[in-house]
């Protein structure tokens, strides 16, 4: 009992809205499960709380929902979608969706984004 008690707690710590989220970063299912490495078949169930994220892919959900609060702020809701996709020359030909593997990477996509936004990006 105590078992599923801390593991109910943990669960509830790290809930995304995924749903939520992939609206505000105008992706579908099928898109987000790609840039997610999943099934869209997954993501639906997330959305619908049926399953829950591995740890990995919540990070990577964090991650997502990080930068698209960040860029949110920069650039009108119907140009978000199409900035996680595009290739971008000063991180190294990446698309900003593309670099939300892992922290090191994920932290010079900041980086650019917090330049872009203030205008300096020599």
């Amino acid at each position: 009992m105590r078992s599923s008690a801390l593991r109910t707690k943990r669960t509830k710590s790290r809930l995304i809205d995924v749903r939520a989220l992939r609206e505000k970063a105008a992706l579908s299912q099928e898109h987000l499960a790609q840039v997610l490495g999943t099934s869209w078949v997954s993501v639906s169930r997330w959305e619908r709380q049926i399953a829950q994220p591995t740890p990995d892919v919540e990070a990577r959900l964090r991650r997502l929902n990080e930068l698209v609060n960040r860029i949110e702020e920069a650039l009108p809701e119907s140009e978000v979608s199409r900035f996680l996709q595009t290739p971008q020359p000063l991180l190294r030909g990446f698309r900003p969706i593309d670099l939300l593997g892992n922290d090191y990477s994920f932290q010079d996509l900041l980086v650019f984004v917090d330049s872009a936004k203030s205008g300096d990006m020599a």
